[in-house]
């Protein structure tokens, strides 16, 4: 049986391991909703199938994040312009969703009001509060957003 001060030792080993766990979560959230607050930029790429495809992004270089994804290839890259144009007009009435993924990851897709599925997180994020970060950032930045055509290696 253990005495009160392996007791005390343990908790406070438990304590400081918590503590620091706790740490590196919030620094990562940090990161996070800090990269969000650049300016966003829709980038509008061929894919394989030569369909035109938008992503929408956060930072340059490491700080590069995509927030977001059509989801859907275009024959023409008008129709995929006209799709960027219509979220940045319409971003203050897309319906944004969070759920959580089969990896029990937290992820959020934006419908329009006929229901359909217009954007959604490219990834999952580790924590509701992360997740809902990346709409908050999107909601503000993707009407303001540049659109730059881009290699699709990118």
């Amino acid at each position: 049986m253990l005495n009160l001060r392996s007791w005390i030792r343990f908790v406070c080993i438990l304590a400081v391991t918590i503590s620091q766990a706790l740490n590196e979560t919030r620094a990562e959230t940090i990161r996070f909703v800090a990269g969000a607050k650049a300016p966003l930029k829709f980038e509008v790429y061929q894919d394989a199938a030569q369909e035109y495809r938008w992503r929408l992004v956060s930072g340059e270089g490491q700080d590069r994040q995509i927030l977001a994804t059509g989801g859907q290839g275009y024959k023409a890259k008008a129709d995929c312009m006209h799709g960027v144009k219509s979220i940045q007009d319409g971003i203050d009435k897309l319906k944004f969703e969070s759920y959580e993924d089969n990896a029990k990851q937290n992820r959020w897709r934006a419908k329009a009001s006929n229901g359909q599925v217009v954007g959604a997180s490219a990834s999952g994020y580790k924590t509701k509060a992360d997740c809902d970060s990346a709409i908050e950032a999107i909601k503000k930045g993707a009407a303001k957003a540049t659109v730059e055509e881009v290699k699709p290696d990118k």
